[in-house]
Formats: structure tokens, C-alpha cells, sequence
């Protein structure tokens, strides 16, 4: 099968993840063209045929749609798979420009309502709560990853807590830093990820003087290697659409615990979760950390599941999607 994903680079986040171990997946044994951006060539591997292009531009301007059509002639895939409403939108555009109508399939990877999903000719939502914005006819894949080998570093000599994400005030890193206050036990807490809130919070640590005991690590190739030496990693976000760092915390983390929310709230139960506030986190931490074996044990049952998140599993289900829709 030829299959052309598509994919509006903005960063490296949740849905340029997914899209990129889909894309490695599937050509292994299937032809993938990736139409994007240059910067996401680093993240694939050589079978994926990259196709540079920036959707950045006027998605109903002719001259770009028929750019667009006289690739999609060239390539001329089965399925043209769309990760973001710009591009689902140019696609979709793109056909008045061409005689044979290839079948479009959209990912919505967000909870934001968009009516442009009724354009595509089979909507995948990631969670239950992601389809019911959905149209009718949309289905379920939530997403999985790959599982990388482990390196540990250097164990802390403090209760290590980390936590990954984009920093943004949605996936509440603020919140971390005000419970760390209310901590009563040595600890050190290390935070990975860029966003337009480091300078915020990297000045609110200092307005708290916690200079010493919080880190902003930033980004990080490696981020299994750490959740894999740490004592319990922390999703603390206020939504997720779905979480990818939880399926990290399955794969790596000794111990994970989560806002109610995103696959969290359907995978982890009542004793992992907190409330989005950080009186509750730093109740949960200290009773973590004089509790901290029971809270493992707990955990440990959670990681039993971790072949339902393989890439292996989630690319089969598109595969199969694809090949019903061809049908």
C-alpha cells in the first residue's frame, strides 16, 4: 500500500510523535511518503520518503492547491493520511484539481472542536472523549509508541520526582513548583521540556528559592533514561486530548501519578490520581514517599499493560482502517 501522511510542523510535540512512529512503522513494510517541513527529517528513518513542504500557506490560494495536486498525481498514494485541520483542509481543497479522489483519513489528535474534520473521508479519534466531537462514522486508535532501551543515569541521592511536557500553563508545571513548598521530606524535582512558560516558571522558582531543589532540564532525547532513575514521575496537567508521557511512564517510570485526565483517567487507578491543585499533589507526594513501596506495588500492575501501547498494535488498527475504507 502507498500511504502520504501529512503533517503541520509546528515542534516536536504529541501529534508530530505519533505521526513520526507511524510513518518508521509503516514502511516497514508498506511504501510512506511524509509531506512536511524539512526539520522533521531527523526524526525518521530512511525508508519514509520526506516530501518538504510548508503548510504554512494560504490553504485556499489555486496556485498552492495545485502545487499540492501535482504532487499528490506524482505520488499518486492509496490513502493520504492528515494529522492537523490546515492540512486536512488543503487536502481536501487539492481535489478540485484532480480526477481521481483519494480517500483521506484525519487523526484528531485534539479536544478543540473543528468542523473541517467532516472533510475527510474517515475520522480516527484518540480517546472516547475525542470522538464524541467527532461525526458520526469516526473511530477509536489510541495511540502507542515505540519502547526505546534503557541507559540509566546517575541515581540521585534525594527523592527524585521528574515531570515531562510542554511548558504551557495547561499541563500545570506551575503547580509542581508551588507544592514542592509543602513537601516534607529531601527532594529534588527535574523538569523536562521547552515552551513559551520557561521564563515564568524558572522565575517563579527563583520568587519561591528553590533554586537549589527544582531544575528546568529543557528537551531530551534520552527521557526514558531519566523517568528510568527517578522514584515517580508526575503528570500534572489541567486537560490532556490524550497524554503520550503516560505510555512513557508505563514503559519506564517506577512510579507515575496523574491529574484525572487524558489516558490516565481510564489506566491508572483512584490511588495514582490527584486533584489539579498544589495542596493535593503535595498531600499525594508526602504520602508517597512514606508509603512508597505500596505505591509501586500498585503501579506495577499498571505496567503489566504495556504491550496494549506498543507502535506495533496502533499501526495494524490504521492498516486495517485503511484497508476498510479502500474497500
Amino acid at each position: 500500500m502507498k500511504i502520504l501522511h501529512t503533517l503541520h510542523w509546528v515542534q516536536f510535540a504529541g501529534t508530530e510523535k505519533v505521526c513520526v512512529d507511524l510513518c518508521n512503522e509503516m514502511s516497514k513494510n508498506h511504501d510512506v511518503y511524509l509531506l512536511s517541513k524539512a526539520e522533521i527529517s531527523k526524526y525518521v528513518n530512511h525508508e519514509v520518503n520526506i516530501v518538504k513542504l510548508d503548510f504554512e500557506k494560504n490553504r485556499y490560494n489555486p496556485f498552492f492547491l495545485y502545487k499540492i495536486a501535482k504532487i499528490l498525481k506524482k505520488i499518486s498514494p492509496d490513502i493520504i493520511h492528515c494529522h492537523n485541520t490546515k492540512e486536512l483542509e488543503v487536502m481536501y481543497n487539492a481535489r478540485i484539481f484532480m480526477s481521481k479522489k483519494i480517500p483521506i483519513v484525519a487523526t484528531k489528535h485534539t479536544l478543540r472542536a473543528k468542523k473541517r474534520y467532516k472533510k475527510a473521508d474517515l475520522c480516527v479519534a484518540i480517546l472516547e472523549d475525542t470522538k464524541e466531537i467527532l461525526k458520526d462514522g469516526s473511530i477509536i486508535i489510541k495511540n502507542g509508541m515505540y519502547e526505546k532501551k534503557v541507559n540509566p543515569v546517575k541515581k540521585i541521592d534525594k527523592f527524585h520526582i521528574v515531570s515531562a511536557a510542554r511548558l504551557s500553563p495547561v499541563k500545570g508545571m506551575q503547580t509542581i513548583i508551588k507544592a514542592a513548598l509543602m513537601l516534607d521530606f529531601d527532594f529534588k524535582i527535574s523538569l523536562f521540556g521547552q515552551g513559551e512558560q520557561e521564563q515564568e516558571l524558572r522565575n517563579l522558582i527563583k520568587e519561591l528559592g528553590l533554586e537549589k531543589q527544582i531544575d528546568i532540564v529543557g528537551f531530551v532525547d534520552n527521557l526514558q533514561d531519566y523517568l528510568a532513575s527517578a522514584d515517580v514521575q508526575i503528570i500534572a496537567s489541567i486537560f490532556e486530548p490524550y497524554g503520550l508521557t503516560a505510555i512513557d511512564g508505563v514503559y519506564y517510570s517506577p512510579l507515575l501519578i496523574s491529574t484525572n485526565t487524558g489516558i490516565c483517567s481510564q489506566i491508572l487507578p483512584k490511588e495514582l490520581i490527584f486533584e489539579s491543585s498544589e495542596q493535593a499533589l503535595a498531600f499525594k507526594l508526602n504520602e508517597i514517599y512514606a508509603n512508597y513501596n505500596k505505591y509501586k506495588e500498585i503501579f506495577a500492575k499498571v505496567k503489566k499493560m504495556k504491550d496494549e501501547f506498543s507502535i506495533e498494535k496502533m499501526t495494524q488498527k490504521y492498516i486495517n482502517a485503511y484497508q476498510e475504507l479502500l474497500k
